[in-house]
């Protein structure tokens, strides 16, 4: 075999080389790579299996770094999150990731910001022009954040109920939902609520999302007979709830039942858990209501009642997202996924007694 042989058996398969095997345009390739076909008409579904095959036929691998410099993209998008995770937190995350792959993009989780070294550090990246896109999990607090991100080129969406520095944002009703379960089980004759909240300090979103909504919704009715304490209990690796009356949830009884109102669901598992441990009737004397509808949630012996909705479409968000960090443009509108109450076993019988 030749020296020129040698060379040319070992030289990296192109696009061109693709397309040939294909049967196809190089225009077509690209857009395959892209994930553009069926966007720009390049072709079916069986083009771009062809397209495909001759891809892993060939070991063809693209070349992102000199497409990125071509396109000046990066092909990446940050996802901006808080310090600490919660499990609607991570699948929001799951799905981000999923619908951002079929556009070739990656995703780049930055924690703990809102801290003030984290939240540096991410300024720099962003006049680095770091990422395509990013989109911000809950930093209301962190109202600094937002506002760089408006005056930032990049197209950018904030998943908030507060203010979010004039972002798009994706809002759920938080604090509406939290109302409408207080109001349902007052209406239904419960004159004690205990709000147990993970620890938090002053100015935490839950304020606005939990504690607030459910003393302003229950201030309207029998304010004399009506008892709404705040508990904050802190949770690590798992809950202390020492600072819960258990005194008064054992002597509870299905004429004078009590309701726990948890700002999440694995918070309320772990109530409940003790609540069963201690013999106490849930559903009955006692209710507990979650936040965020996880499957465990809806799996334990006694189905909890909870906050959430199944109507979310997240993966239009991130469609939509993807297509901005292609085209530079930025987002003009938001969404709203309203959140409900979702009522099972844990209090299904409250107030309801023969």
């Amino acid at each position: 075999m030749s020296s020129s042989d040698q060379k040319g058996s070992a030289r990296r398969p192109t696009q061109a080389d693709v397309a040939r095997l294909a049967g196809v345009s190089t225009a077509t390739v690209s857009h395959v790579l892209s994930g553009r076909a069926d966007r720009k008409g390049a072709g079916n579904a069986q083009t771009r299996a062809r397209v495909e095959r001759a891809m892993k036929q060939l070991d063809y691998r693209p070349n992102w770094a000199g497409r990125a410099l071509r396109r000046q993209r990066t092909g990446l998008v940050g996802a901006l999150v808080s310090a600490g995770g919660n499990p609607w937190r991570d699948s929001l995350i799951t799905v981000a990731k999923r619908e951002l792959a079929k556009r070739s993009l990656d995703l780049v989780v930055f924690p703990d910001v809102g801290e003030d070294e984290a939240t540096d550090r991410l300024a720099e990246l962003l006049d680095r022009g770091a990422v395509d896109a990013c989109f911000t999990v809950h930093l209301e607090e962190a109202g600094e954040v937002a506002e760089r991100l408006e005056r930032c080129p990049i197209p950018s969406v904030a998943f908030a109920e507060g203010d979010a520095a004039g972002l798009p944002t994706v809002r759920h009703g938080y604090a509406e939902a939290a109302a409408e379960a207080a109001v349902r089980l007052r209406d239904r004759g419960v004159r004690r609520f205990m709000i147990a909240t993970e620890a938090m300090g002053p100015g935490h979103s839950l304020w606005r999302d939990v504690v607030d909504p459910i003393r302003t919704a229950l201030a309207g009715g029998d304010a004399d007979e009506l008892r709404a304490e705040h508990l904050e209990i802190d949770y690590r690796i798992s809950a202390d709830l020492g600072p819960l009356d258990w005194a008064s949830l054992e002597a509870a009884g299905p004429e004078d039942p009590i309701v726990l109102m948890c700002s999440s669901d694995r918070l309320a598992i772990q109530i409940a858990a003790e609540c069963e441990r201690r013999s106490i009737d849930i559903g009955r004397a006692v209710g507990v209501v979650g936040r965020g509808d996880i499957a465990e949630a809806a799996e334990r012996r006694i189905p909890l009642s909870t906050l959430g909705t199944s109507e979310t479409r997240y993966e239009d968000v991130f469609a939509a997202l993807a297509a901005s960090a292609e085209s530079g443009e930025k987002l003009e509108s938001g969404w709203e996924f309203p959140w409900h109450v979702i009522e099972r076993a844990s209090t299904a019988g409250i107030g309801r007694q023969a």
